[in-house]
C-alpha cells in the first residue's frame, strides 16, 4: 500500500532509487604532512524517493494525477509518505522538475476522467 497525504496511490509503483541514496555523507582531507583525515556524519533527511509506474502497472487515473497535481502545486508543502510498511516526511523535489511528471497510458484526442496515466513522482524526505 501507498498513501501520500490521503490519497491511495497504486501498489505497483516502483521506487526506483532505493538503495541510490546516501545514508551518510564524507569529506577527506589530507594534512601537510601528508596524514588523511576523514570526517563523516549520518545523512538522514534528504533521502530521494522517485515513484515511477512501470509500463504494465501502477496506473493512476485522471482523478488521483489531479489530486497529486494540487499536492505538488503548493509551494513549501510537505506530506506523510506511507510506503508499504514504512513513513517518512516529504516534499515534492521541485528543484529536479518535473517533480510530477504524467503520461497517458493510451493518448486520446478526447481525454476521460476513467484514462489511465503512466507517473514519475520525485519526493524527498525531511
Amino acid at each position: 500500500m501507498i498513501v501520500l497525504d490521503s490519497l491511495s496511490l497504486p501498489s505497483g509503483l516502483m521506487w526506483t532509487d532505493q538503495y541510490a541514496s546516501q545514508a551518510v555523507v564524507q569529506t577527506v582531507k589530507r594534512t601537510l604532512a601528508g596524514s588523511l583525515v576523514v570526517f563523516h556524519a549520518g545523512h538522514p533527511a534528504g533521502r530521494e524517493i522517485t515513484l515511477e509506474s512501470p509500463q504494465d502497472s501502477g496506473w493512476l487515473t485522471r482523478a488521483q494525477v489531479e489530486a497529486l497535481a494540487l499536492l505538488a502545486a503548493s509551494p513549501g508543502a510537505s506530506y506523510v509518505l506511507q510506503i508499504h510498511d514504512e513513513t517518512y516526511q516529504v516534499m515534492f523535489r521541485h528543484h529536479e522538475p518535473p517533480a510530477l511528471d504524467a503520461r497517458p497510458l493510451w493518448p486520446y484526442d478526447q481525454p476521460r476522467a476513467s484514462d489511465f496515466f503512466l507517473v514519475t513522482l520525485k519526493l524527498i524526505s525531511l
